[in-house]
């Protein structure tokens, strides 16, 4: 088994026990990961960063969260490869969010969207995942008219996702908004 594969099935046996809570072994696995990457496994150790994080995340560390995030998303950034980038900085953005700090969320929300839209892979669910929360965002700062037309483009990608949730949260951010 290469090196990568081996670090990938450590990576998934990681989230598997986060999904269960047993973050001691997930820490563990995450670990034994990071020990194995080469210096220039850029898309393994951004991976492994944003486990990391989500880990933070998971136990109300958020700002520890995004101390983890940031190295995630530097490290996509040298893969190039824009899925992951978009991914990672949308997380960044949703914990800055969470945070209080809505003008650099905002910034993160509108690079994360732009690498989105300018791929023809970007699947809806994401897309609208993006949009939710820079409409969240844009509503933290008053700007309730951009607020307004993200929450209406968020509602008909929830609808093409058959996501009914999502829907019904869009509509309400908009009738409030109106």
């Amino acid at each position: 088994m290469s090196a990568s594969a081996a670090i990938q099935g450590l990576l998934s046996e990681a989230w598997a026990k986060r999904r269960v809570e047993d973050y001691v072994g997930a820490r563990s696995l995450v670990t034994q990961a990071e020990e194995m990457c080469a210096a220039d496994d850029y898309a393994s150790l951004g991976r492994i960063y944003h486990i990391y994080m989500q880990f933070e995340s998971d136990h109300d560390n958020l700002e520890g969260a995004v101390g983890f995030c940031e190295q995630s998303v530097a490290y996509y950034q040298k893969t190039g490869i824009p899925g992951k980038m978009a991914h990672s900085t949308r997380h960044l953005a949703d914990l800055k969010r969470e945070l209080g700090w809505a003008e650099e969320a905002i910034q993160n929300y509108r690079e994360a969207i732009g690498i989105y839209r300018e791929q023809s892979d970007t699947s809806p669910g994401n897309m609208a995942n993006a949009l939710r929360g820079f409409g969240l965002a844009l509503e933290l700062v008053g700007e309730e008219e951009e607020a307004k037309a993200i929450w209406q483009e968020t509602m008909e990608l929830y609808q093409a996702c058959g996501l009914q949730a999502g829907v019904d949260e869009a509509l309400q951010h908009i009738d409030d908004l109106a």
